[in-house]
């Protein structure tokens, strides 16, 4: 299973509720599991019925890039070096095509 978070302290926020925790995930961090799982997923061998757990947590972010293509490299990368067996790292990478040209991992602006 995965896990993804982007706490609002992350970007400097804190929760306006009275306890002042985070909710439900919410649609964009629903989105960012699967696009984590997704890649990873098929790349375990096959047989492997053991029960595992990726979490992404953003502890830090600025409000120009999104941390979502960092949080599947990060997914792989920390599998990859685990004791699990995962052989093949997966990378993200956003492209986006702005004026004729193609531009890797565009800001919130550029899109």
């Amino acid at each position: 299973t995965v896990e993804y978070r982007e706490s609002s302290y992350s970007a400097g926020r804190i929760p306006g509720n009275y306890f002042r925790r985070e909710g439900r995930p919410s649609e964009k961090e629903v989105l960012t599991c699967r696009l984590i799982d997704r890649p990873i997923r098929p790349l375990f061998p096959d047989g492997y019925r053991y029960e595992t757990q990726i979490v992404g947590t953003v502890i830090s972010a600025d409000s120009e890039n999104d941390p979502d293509v960092m949080a599947i490299t990060g997914a792989s990368c920390a599998l990859y070096l685990s004791d699990i067996v995962f052989d093949t790292p997966v990378a993200g990478v956003r492209i986006g095509l702005i004026d004729g040209k193609y531009i890797v991992n565009p800001t919130y602006d550029e899109r």
